[in-house]
């Protein structure tokens, strides 16, 4: 089988991170034996660079089985234009079985709709959260005069494809027509089984620090709830003043991470603590060996890979109930599911921060939980889905069908 995709590559003004999860989709999908390439338009993710190569063109007639490739092309702006997207993927969207988008409103989406419709060859598509509530209220205005079109491409789908049910059943308001399925994303497990000793980023980031050490990781924009984790931790650190909090990641937009800060100030916890700005993979894994809470307060998020790495490297977490999983979560007992208010999240940090026989039973189901969530096991469910697509068969119950 072969499967062409389309996405927006990274922009330094939206994080400097991207859709980190789509190149692992897609090499997932290529170690079942396909072949795969992905078209970025823009500059590519760190996750894509293993794969990269230089040119779409006889892509599928070269590329071995069991392979992926990845091509980016320059783009410009907030919709990601790439004048050479077109041109310089058709050849390969000729020669595809299927083709794949991922995200709505991006350029990049809009070339893989017009090459497929073009050609007549089937497609999915990936809203990787753009259809929940709070995102639909993000650049309304632009979003507005792309509408029509994006209700195109989402009713002309042959299948959507969603990370969680939860993610679909936001999506619902959108009164969507296409056939949809559930396939997780993954995470790679053998990364996170032998974490670095304690103390390294202690070391590098909290001048040796030794106490009570929680951890944010992820992008800082508005939907993260990072306001309501700053006030719980204000209720912390009245309990164990020794507790420091780090903030990873970059801001989305940068001068997002301004608001951070000035919350921090308002809290009287800038000495409390510490935005490191955007960690390579070294710093992420010693980051997580020095974690003893890692927190995710976020309003929505369709599957949340820094919680699944957290879950893997033998961390308790505390999360939202309203974030996708969190219900598996708190029915495998592998953390604290709470409501968005800072009273729960500051009282469930501080119980776990005082209790570590808690954390480590919390911990050990944390990591049997994120042992469900493979690539290998995304690859698997995502094939099973194309093939249905390909031959006309009805997706199996397996793949939560709508």
């Amino acid at each position: 089988m072969k499967v062409l995709g389309f996405v927006e590559g990274v922009r330094s003004d939206a994080g400097g991170v991207g859709l980190i999860g789509v190149p692992g989709i897609h090499r997932a999908l290529a170690s079942r034996g396909n072949r795969d390439a992905l078209a970025i338009a823009g500059q590519p993710m760190t996750t894509a660079r293993p794969i990269l190569g230089d040119c779409l063109e006889g892509v599928f007639d070269t590329q071995p089985e069991s392979s992926a490739t990845a091509v980016s092309f320059p783009a410009f702006g907030r919709w990601y234009y790439a004048p050479g997207l077109y041109s310089g993927a058709s050849a390969a969207a000729r020669h595809a079985d299927f083709i794949t988008m991922h995200s709505l409103f991006s350029y990049p989406v809009l070339v893989g709709y017009v090459l497929a419709r073009r050609l007549g060859k089937p497609y999915g598509l990936w809203p990787h959260g753009v259809l929940a509530p709070i995102q639909r209220q993000v650049g309304r205005r632009k979003k507005a005069m792309y509408s029509p079109l994006a209700r195109r491409i989402l009713d002309s789908a042959a299948v959507l494809f969603f990370s969680a049910e939860g993610e679909r059943d936001e999506a619902l308001a959108c009164g969507l027509k296409a056939p949809s399925v559930v396939v997780p994303h993954g995470i790679e497990l053998g990364q996170f089984a032998n974490l670095p000793e304690r103390g390294a980023f202690r070391q590098k980031f909290l001048n040796g620090h030794s106490g009570p050490m929680v951890l944010y990781l992820g992008r800082l924009n508005v939907k993260k709830g990072l306001d309501l984790l700053i006030d719980a931790m204000r209720r912390v650190v009245r309990d164990i003043p020794n507790v420091r909090l780090v903030i990873a990641g970059a801001g989305h937009p940068p001068a997002f991470v301004d608001d951070v800060k000035r919350w921090l100030a308002a809290a009287e916890l800038s000495d409390v603590a510490i935005l490191t700005g955007l960690l390579d993979e070294g710093d992420k894994l010693t980051a997580f060996a020095d974690t003893d809470v890692f927190v995710l307060p976020s309003a929505a998020e369709n599957f949340g890979f820094s919680m699944f790495e957290a879950m893997a490297s033998r961390r308790a977490i505390v999360c939202s109930d309203t974030v996708n999983y969190a219900s598996e979560v708190r029915d495998k007992k592998a953390g604290l599911v709470v409501p968005r208010t800072a009273e729960a999240f500051g009282e469930a940090i501080s119980s776990l921060l005082r209790d570590s026989g808690k954390r480590r039973a919390l911990a050990d189901c944390a990591l049997m939980l994120a042992g469900n969530y493979s690539w290998e096991s995304c690859g698997e469910r995502l094939e099973v889905a194309i093939n249905c697509v390909l031959t006309g068969e009805q997706f199996p119950s397996s793949l939560n069908p709508a």
